[in-house]
C-alpha cells in the first residue's frame, strides 16, 4: 500500500499520556531506549478534564506520585487538592523531558508481514506514520462515559450530568437528584450533595467498603505492609470478568451506606430500568445485599491487619494505638428496618437532575491486529501485559500481573517488567544511558 504520509521509523511506540504511558516512558528514559509517547489529548488528561471541583486525591501522596517524582511533600500528605497535585505532577513531565506527543489521536495500529507495527496518528501537523518494533498500550480504561441506553428515555427537562460535566451542588438544577452509581465516585458525590443541602436518592451498587485510617495510619499504608499492591493477581480474584471498583472511601474520611443514611440520603437498589415514557426509574430487589458486601470487604480488610499485628513480637505490636471503629461504619438500624422502594417517579419525588456516576468504557477501536485483539474477549479486557505477539504488550489495566497493576502505585512494577521483555533491532541498537 502506498502513502504520502511521512513515516518515522522508532524503536518504541508508547500509546497514551496517562500515568501508566509516562511511567514506561520514565523506564525506558532511564535505559536509553528510543521511543515517543503518543497522547490524543493533553497528558494526564483524565485528572483535567472529568474530575469535580472539590475532587482531592484520594490516596497519600507516597501512592499518588509519578515515578521518580521528587517534590518535598512528606508521603503521608493526603487528601491533596488536585490543582496542587496536577502542578507537582506537570513540574516532573517538564523535568524529566519525555518525548510526549499531545493532541495526537491514534487511529490504527497494524502489524506488518515481517513483525514491526505500523502506527498511524492524527495530529495537530497532519497524519504520519511510526514504524515500530516494539508498542505498549497504555491508553487508560476511561475513554467515554458508560451510561446506560435507558437514559435516553428520561425527559428533557430532567437535567443529566455525569462526572466531567458535574462541577458543584450549584451546577445541578433544583430539586431533588438521583445519584446512580454506588461506587467510590457516586458515594462521594452522593455525600457532596447532601451535605450542600440537597434532597439525594443513590441508586447502589455492589462495592467493598474499606476503612480511610487504622490504628492511626492510613489504609494505603496497611496495603503496602500486608503486600496487597504487588501481590500476584490470583491472590485479588484475577482473572475475571469484571475488575472490582475502587472500594467506598472519602479522600480523607470513611463513607458507608450508613453514612449517607445518616445524613438522609436515601438508598436503593441498583438502577435496573426507566420506563418507556421516562417517568419512574425501576431498582432491584439488591439493597440490602449491597449494605452487607460492603460491610464485609471493610471487615475482612481489618481482620486482615489485626492479623498481621498479632504476628508480631510485643514490642512491635506495641507501636500501634489500640483500634477504634470508624464513626461512619457504625450500623444505622432504620437501614434494615424497611425495603426500599423499588421504583421510583421522578415526577412525584420532585426528582429534576440526575446525576450518573456509573464508570467508563475502554476504546481499543484502533487496534487492527486479529491475534491481539481476539483474546480480550466480549468486554474487549486485557488480562496480562503480554499478548502473545511478539513486541506489543499492555499497561495500566486491572489485574494484568498484581493486584494493584490498574493503579498509580502499580503501573512501576508493570512498567519495569515490560522493559525487560521489549525486542530490541540490532540495525537500530537503543543507546544506553543514565538517570
Amino acid at each position: 500500500m502506498t502513502t504520502t504520509e511521512p513515516t518515522e521509523r522508532i524503536d518504541t511506540v508508547v500509546i497514551g499520556g496517562g500515568h501508566a504511558g509516562l511511567c514506561m516512558s520514565h523506564v525506558l528514559q532511564r535505559e536509553g531506549r528510543e521511543h515517543v509517547v503518543l497522547e490524543k489529548a493533553r497528558a494526564l488528561e483524565q485528572w483535567r478534564s472529568a474530575r469535580w471541583n472539590s475532587f482531592r486525591i484520594n490516596s497519600p501522596i507516597a501512592y499518588s506520585r509519578m515515578m521518580g517524582q521528587s517534590d518535598g511533600v512528606p508521603d503521608d500528605a493526603r487528601s491533596v487538592p488536585l490543582e496542587e497535585m496536577l502542578r507537582m505532577w506537570d513540574a516532573h513531565i517538564a523535568r524529566r523531558g519525555y518525548p510526549l506527543r499531545e493532541r495526537t489521536r491514534v487511529r490504527s495500529v497494524e502489524r506488518t508481514e515481517g513483525g514491526r507495527f505500523i502506527i498511524t496518528v492524527q495530529g495537530d501537523d497532519g497524519p504520519r506514520r511510526y514504524d515500530a518494533l516494539n508498542v505498549v498500550a497504555a491508553p487508560g480504561e476511561h475513554q467515554s462515559p458508560r451510561i446506560p441506553g435507558f437514559a435516553a428515555r428520561l425527559d428533557p427537562e430532567i437535567q443529566q450530568l455525569r462526572v466531567g460535566t458535574y462541577t458543584d451542588p450549584s451546577s445541578v438544577r433544583e430539586g431533588a437528584v438521583l445519584v446512580v452509581g454506588g461506587g467510590q465516585t457516586g458515594m462521594q458525590l452522593g455525600e457532596e450533595l447532601a451535605r450542600a443541602g440537597r434532597e439525594v436518592h443513590l441508586a447502589t451498587s455492589r462495592v467493598a467498603g474499606s476503612p480511610r485510617d487504622h490504628r492511626g495510619e492510613d489504609i494505603m499504608f496497611w496495603l503496602d505492609r500486608l503486600g496487597s499492591l504487588t501481590a500476584p493477581r490470583e491472590e485479588c480474584g484475577h482473572p475475571r470478568e469484571h475488575a472490582d471498583p475502587m472500594p467506598i472511601v472519602g479522600h480523607d474520611h470513611p463513607i458507608s451506606h450508613h453514612s449517607l443514611a445518616r445524613m438522609g440520603v436515601r438508598l436503593l437498589g441498583r438502577l435496573n430500568d426507566i420506563s418507556e415514557d421516562g417517568e419512574v426509574a425501576t431498582f432491584r430487589d439488591d439493597l440490602h445485599a449491597n449494605i452487607a458486601f460492603a460491610q464485609r470487604g471493610y471487615e475482612r480488610l481489618i481482620d486482615r491487619i489485626e492479623a498481621w499485628i498479632e504476628d508480631l513480637d510485643p514490642a512491635e505490636r506495641s507501636r500501634y494505638p489500640s483500634p477504634t471503629v470508624e464513626p461512619e461504619w457504625i450500623p444505622h438500624p432504620p437501614l434494615a428496618a424497611s425495603p426500599p422502594p423499588l421504583d421510583l417517579s421522578f415526577r412525584e419525588h420532585g426528582i429534576r437532575a440526575v446525576l450518573w456516576a456509573t464508570g467508563w468504557r475502554r476504546d481499543l477501536s484502533w487496534l487492527r491486529v486479529d491475534e491481539i485483539r481476539r483474546p480480550l474477549g466480549a468486554h474487549g479486557t486485557p488480562d496480562s501485559c503480554g499478548t502473545g505477539v511478539d513486541g506489543f504488550y499492555w499497561l495500566g489495566f486491572d489485574g494484568l500481573r498484581t493486584c494493584a497493576s490498574g493503579t498509580v502505585a502499580g503501573f512501576p512494577l508493570d512498567a519495569e517488567h515490560i522493559a525487560t521483555r521489549l525486542r530490541s533491532d540490532t540495525g537500530h541498537a537503543p543507546r544506553r544511558r543514565s538517570g
